[in-house]
């Protein structure tokens, strides 16, 4: 019974690979015309309702380390307005920003959703010249639903359902008017975010203090927020 589920998860991986390569020329070809982003802003792809306030802009990024196998893909938000905001479980103090993704074998502190997390490994380790981003701006009710979806998001993580782009393509999904096909490859995802008008270049993430990441425990109503460890952090 193993040894037929190893050959089909293998059949399966060759045929993913072999149509990402496929298509990887197109991709090629459509970020060589796009000017490199340097803003988070320069890149919206979606607005909230006329006439609504906004105060928040929402960010899907995405990392590929090794491709189409290694690579990450997260949720970042910055405040835009002239008050504190909540994303999640977490407050964003004026002029700042958070970022929320799963992490699973990088991480001491146990599988999950984290908050700030890849913000301050990317600028820490200056990797934010090589990412890949797609944006929409918020206004309040719009941003509630955000929070709302993070705070209820399964917090787990599981290589094949419950990854890290599992993750930010499903908050991604429920709150802005694109739709994206979950995939446990990065590189697919690099793949579709290219194909809907994502932008590749350096972006801006607010530099939070080791004090200002989290990991969150629960779902829900008893979800909450924990600080991490050293490891974490490294």
């Amino acid at each position: 019974m193993h040894a037929e589920l190893k050959r089909i998860t293998a059949l399966l991986l060759a045929v993913v690979i072999a149509f990402t390569a496929s298509v990887t020329a197109f991709a090629a070809e459509e970020t060589t015309e796009s000017e490199p982003v340097t803003n988070i802003g320069d890149v919206d792809t979606g607005e909230a309702d006329v006439g609504e306030e906004i105060v928040a802009r929402a960010s899907l990024f995405g990392a590929t380390y090794f491709f189409p196998i290694a690579g990450h893909n997260w949720i970042y938000v910055e405040n835009l307005s002239d008050e504190p905001i909540t994303v999640g479980l977490y407050e964003v103090p004026v002029g700042q920003g958070v970022s929320v993704g799963a992490f699973s074998f990088s991480v001491g502190d146990g599988w999950g959703i984290y908050y700030n997390l890849e913000a301050y490994r990317e600028n820490k380790d200056n990797n934010i010249d090589d990412c890949y981003s797609i944006t929409i701006d918020l206004n309040k009710s719009e941003l509630e639903h955000l929070s709302d979806s993070i705070r209820n998001y399964p917090n787990m993580w599981e290589m094949f359902i419950f990854n890290c782009t599992f993750f930010a393509f499903a908050i991604w999904n429920d709150n802005s008017p694109h739709f994206f096909i979950p995939f446990f490859l990065p590189g697919v995802a690099w793949i579709e975010m290219l194909i809907m008008g994502a932008k590749k270049g350096a972006v801006q993430m607010y530099y939070p203090t080791e004090d200002q990441v989290y990991r969150q425990k629960g779902i829900g109503g008893s979800a909450r927020l924990e600080p991490v460890g050293a490891y974490t952090m490294s």
